[in-house]
């Protein structure tokens, strides 16, 4: 298990910083100092192994969010801490991976879409509900729409065509989303409370 967890490290972090069409299986087993033969060993091809690397990356990015529930902050904190959180993973990833996945790896993108649909909705969702309740958000907000509007918004930004010319960086469009995004949402209390609580964070974008 050690030698195929070293593998799936480092070819997460190779897939995600350089896309994953241009990284062969050579040079995984190279930067892992190990042959090819080792690496079929435990993936039949490089389907198999970009899928378990979608599986283990959606993992910790559930990981992650219950560390959000754990610390038991408030709807707009939530979401303050997931925009750091994905700031910071979209800083680490190719553009070209979510293409990648939906052109030439069916099975691993049919991963993301499963996590995409349950995983990541619901949290969404979640929050929009705790968020009314809270009286931070509008009454009559349609909490699916809204939800399915997030996902159409992070997806946005691995569009090649769309937002990753040179003009456009990844991490100020996240935070110009987002920060949209929750003002689409909120009451005046919900408001005065986004404003304070995000003023250090979009700074960088002002």
């Amino acid at each position: 298990m050690e030698t195929k967890n070293k593998i799936l490290g480092k070819s997460e972090e190779l897939f995600m910083r350089f896309g994953i069409k241009s990284i062969t299986m050579d040079e995984v087993a190279s930067h892992c100092n190990i042959s090819k033969k080792t690496i079929y060993q435990y993936f039949p091809d490089k389907d198999a192994l970009v899928k378990e690397v979608m599986e283990r990356h959606m993992q910790e990015d559930i990981c992650m969010i219950q560390s959000l529930y754990d610390e038991n902050c408030s709807a707009l904190e939530e979401v303050l801490k997931i925009s750091e959180f994905m700031n910071k993973d979209m800083s680490e990833i190719h553009p070209s991976v979510l293409f990648d996945l939906k052109k030439y790896h069916s099975a691993a993108y049919e991963v993301f879409e499963k996590h995409r649909d349950t995983h990541f909705m619901d949290t969404v969702a979640r929050n929009l509900e705790r968020g009314i309740q809270e009286g931070v958000y509008r009454k009559e907000i349609d909490v699916k729409v809204f939800a399915r509007l997030r996902v159409i918004e992070i997806e946005a930004m691995f569009n090649p065509g769309l937002l990753n010319g040179k003009e456009f960086n990844p991490a100020r469009v996240q935070l110009l989303f987002i920060d949209h995004f929750v003002r689409g949402l909120v009451t005046p209390k919900g408001l005065e409370e986004w404003e304070r609580i995000s003023q250090p964070l979009f700074q960088v974008i002002r």
